[in-house]
């Protein structure tokens, strides 16, 4: 005698895909609004590479035993990193040959702004030969008392600082 098995090939119900469907639904809706606006990570990246260029001009000051400078715009957001002033030698970028301007507030950093630029109450920073930062008033350079960068992206700040005499560039 020959058996019948009995078997189903089984798919899934239309209940079980409604719960999926609307599993996924809730956690889409959480997550979406949050993608959208990362305006913490654009802040942090300017941040981050803010200090990497001020640690470039710090570098460069001691490579090459010359001051130099960097130069903020607040109102354009921009900084120039120069290796003279009276006139502004804006030097080479070192990557891409261009002259060595950033716009915080370009491409993916968007809604990037400079709210605050103070070195003693001065838009400029200077590096002496040994990286001891300075004020610069536009004429003359005095011993860096106080130094800070604040971005704002959004409802989010950062604060880039330059310590006195060591001349630590630390983000806060």
């Amino acid at each position: 005698m020959r058996k019948v098995l009995n078997v189903r090939n089984r798919g899934f119900t239309l209940i079980e895909i409604l719960s999926v469907v609307v599993i996924i639904g809730i956690v889409s809706a959480i997550i979406l609004p949050q993608l959208s606006s990362r305006d913490d990570l654009r802040c942090a990246s300017a941040a981050r590479a803010l200090m990497a260029d001020l640690l470039y001009a710090q570098n460069r000051s001691i490579a090459l035993q010359q001051m130099q400078y960097v130069q903020f715009n607040a109102a354009t957001n921009t900084y120039q990193v120069l290796d003279a002033v009276s006139p502004n030698d804006v030097i080479t970028h070192p990557v891409n040959g261009t002259p060595y301007t950033v716009n915080v507030a370009a491409g993916s950093q968007a809604n990037v702004t400079l709210s605050t630029v103070s070195f003693d109450g001065n838009n400029t920073i200077a590096f002496d030969a040994m990286g001891v930062p300075y004020s610069y008033n536009g004429t003359t350079t005095a011993a860096l008392i106080s130094g800070q960068v604040v971005i704002k992206c959004g409802g989010n700040q950062l604060t880039v600082s330059v310590g006195p005499y060591s001349g630590e560039i630390k983000v806060q």
